[in-house]
């Protein structure tokens, strides 16, 4: 069991990050489905891209745009490996 600390940081069991060839610099998006929170490894394509449907218009997006796009994309790869 591991303990959230006052500023919600838990540390990833070795076992995990090496599950998913997770490494100290690398980016991961977190997200909550069905009440359970979930850990996606994201990599340098899956970063070039999530950003491509909002700058259709060439304006920068705002904060909460960015959140969804980030939710989006880290959704579309859980249901991608689900299926796997």
């Amino acid at each position: 069991m591991h303990k959230l600390t006052s500023k919600r940081q838990v540390t990833l069991p070795q076992s995990v990050c090496n599950a998913i060839a997770l490494q100290p610099g690398d980016y991961v998006e977190v997200f909550a489905r069905d009440g359970i929170a979930h850990i996606v490894k994201m990599n340098s394509d899956s970063l070039a891209g999530k950003f491509r449907d909002l700058l259709k218009d060439k304006t920068f997006p705002s904060a909460e745009e960015i959140e969804d796009a980030l939710k989006k994309r880290a959704t579309e790869k859980f249901l991608a490996d689900d299926r796997g």
